[in-house]
């Protein structure tokens, strides 16, 4: 009897683990690609690229990203925790404050709202060191807008589980 108790607990902590790969890769690759390759083409249609003005600037890209992506990314896996959790496939204690679907959205919305102010509070501190008009480059912004996709695809996906990890193993 112990060891069909002990094999589950080896396959919970197992599906913790695939779900932990399997999620990482499905929001870190699309998410770096997408966000590099679409500002590269939309820079690439003018000159030069500023951060604020012109019609195509990095702000344009780099502020709703900020916003939408550590929102979507904390929605979608603290949703899926939820629908793991239950359904039993992995370990952890249960915690009745995070079942519901409030504590998701602020979760969430607070994640997106930080991410927006750093970067907001980063983008003004290099607008106002840099001098007027300088041009970031087509392939360095582009570059620069899918390594911090990337950046907060792992960053926001381990903020959201952070907390059933350390019960998970």
């Amino acid at each position: 009897m112990s060891d069909k108790v002990e094999y589950d607990e080896q396959a919970r902590v197992s599906n913790w683990r695939k779900f932990v790969r399997k999620n990482l890769l499905i929001h870190l690759i699309p998410n770096t690609v997408l966000n590099t390759v679409v500002p590269y083409f939309a820079f690439k249609a003018q000159n030069s690229v500023h951060l604020f003005s012109g019609e195509q600037n990095l702000a344009r890209f780099l502020l709703p990203m900020s916003l939408l992506l550590p929102f979507m990314i904390t929605l979608d896996i603290l949703k899926k925790i939820k629908e793991l959790q239950h359904s039993g496939a992995i370990n952890y204690k249960v915690d009745e404050k995070i079942t519901g679907y409030p504590f998701i959205l602020k979760k969430a919305g607070l994640n997106g709202l930080y991410s927006i102010l750093v970067v907001f509070a980063l983008m003004l501190a290099l607008h106002f060191s840099f001098p007027k008009n300088h041009d970031f480059g087509i392939t360095p912004s582009a570059v620069c807008a899918g390594l911090l996709a990337g950046l907060y695809s792992i960053t926001f996906f381990y903020l959201a589980i952070r907390r059933f990890r350390i019960d998970a193993v």
